[in-house]
């Protein structure tokens, strides 16, 4: 409980804050934002949904889980049950950064302890009884105390694993100005560079996002109409 304690336990529970004040925030938001009804209108662009028979504005799909019309939709959530999309990924994005900022440290203090917890620590001889411990402790080579450390070890570490990966996907999607639905698409009319990419995703004050929720970042776009890659190359030769 010394001062090194005190301000990694503080960090720690900051991410947490952060993590679950993103996901609330995500679920209240929802993809669609005040454009829950998607306007009935026939525009430039615009497509007819067979499946909620409504007109669809670019960027939008259908999702089958919440049966509606999503605004740039990226994936469905099956942890919140809400689709992340135009104006909910900043909070889905922040949420899983600091989930695994928060796992990382996690890992390492789940592995020391394992550590000690196992008769001279974890070595090449007994590493089966990390990747085995139901068998390991069956047959008695290691106690119930011992069981649940190890268990300990391989939740966080496998929720590590898991952020990362979702991160990662993030990341790639917004390299590349696109969301998974386009990338499976094949769609590439939105690429307007990595910096510009983040901001028509995550709004103008996109690296304060993972700060706080609170902190308003505007999007430049109301979800239903984006900037093309040919229109912003005719904007900037024009500046």
């Amino acid at each position: 409980m010394g001062e090194a304690w005190v301000i990694r336990a503080s960090l720690i529970g900051f991410t947490v804050f952060n993590l679950y004040s993103n996901w609330v925030f995500m679920l209240r938001t929802g993809p669609n934002g005040k454009h829950s009804m998607l306007p009935n209108v026939v525009k430039p662009g615009y497509k007819h949904c067979h499946s909620c028979h409504s007109m669809s504005p670019p960027r939008a799909y259908h999702c089958p889980v919440c049966d509606v019309c999503v605004l740039r939709r990226d994936h469905h959530c099956s942890f919140g049950g809400v689709c992340v999309g135009h104006f909910n990924q900043r909070y889905f994005v922040a949420a899983v950064i600091n989930l695994f900022v928060m796992t990382v440290p996690l890992v390492s203090y789940a592995w020391n302890l394992l550590n000690i917890k196992l008769v001279g620590g974890v070595s090449f001889g007994n590493l089966w009884q990390v990747m085995l411990p139901h068998l390991a402790w069956m047959f008695g080579f290691i106690s119930v105390y011992q069981f649940l450390h190890v268990l300990l070890f391989v939740f966080t570490f496998t929720v590590s694993l898991f952020s990362l990966y979702l991160v990662s996907a993030q990341v790639f999607c917004l390299l590349k100005g696109q969301t998974r639905v386009e990338f499976l698409l094949e769609v590439h009319a939105y690429q307007l560079g990595f910096v510009e990419n983040l901001r028509q995703a995550l709004g103008s004050r996109w690296p304060l996002i993972l700060i706080s929720c609170f902190i308003p970042s505007p999007l430049p776009t109301d979800g239903l109409s984006y900037i093309t890659r040919e229109m912003f190359q005719l904007h900037t030769k024009d500046l």
